[in-house]
């Protein structure tokens, strides 16, 4: 059996790169910090701020890219979690994987658009508490 073929290293691996994310992010959330990743993303990158989507509490969100997915975020948000998108572990499922980049977040975008994608989907989450209806459209996705 041969060794693994080489992989490129993920975008972040690269301390420049990490700190670019988080400054740009503090452009428009000032409290954004770096913080370690949970367990099950060792070796991945983290940070962590405060949103205030309209007509929703505050929210502390962590965002996490991981060695093995780094140009898809997984996004957790504290407060309420019930919500047919997310997936087992609490993270939102914001989008499918296979959607064109017009319809999810891609990493040129920058981190203040990622966090608008956030905002949204924290907000469709709250209509959701509040109607049992899901605003917008939906694809199909696993609950892991």
């Amino acid at each position: 059996m041969g060794k693994p073929a080489w992989r490129h290293p993920p975008w972040f691996a690269k301390p420049a790169n990490r700190i670019r994310f988080l400054q740009m992010l503090k452009l428009d959330y000032p409290d954004a910090a770096f913080v370690a990743p949970r367990r099950e993303f060792r070796g991945g990158f983290a940070v962590r701020t405060k949103i205030e989507p309209v007509g929703v509490d505050r929210r502390t969100v962590e965002i996490i890219f991981s060695r093995g997915l780094p140009e898809e975020p997984c996004v957790f948000v504290d407060g309420l979690t019930d919500s047919p998108h997310r997936y087992g572990d609490g993270s939102l499922c914001m989008w499918f994987p296979y959607d064109p980049p017009e319809a999810r977040w891609c990493r040129p975008d920058g981190p203040t658009a990622l966090l608008g994608h956030i905002a949204a989907h924290i907000i469709k989450e709250e209509y959701h508490r509040q109607t049992g209806e899901w605003p917008g459209a939906e694809a199909p996705h696993r609950h892991s």
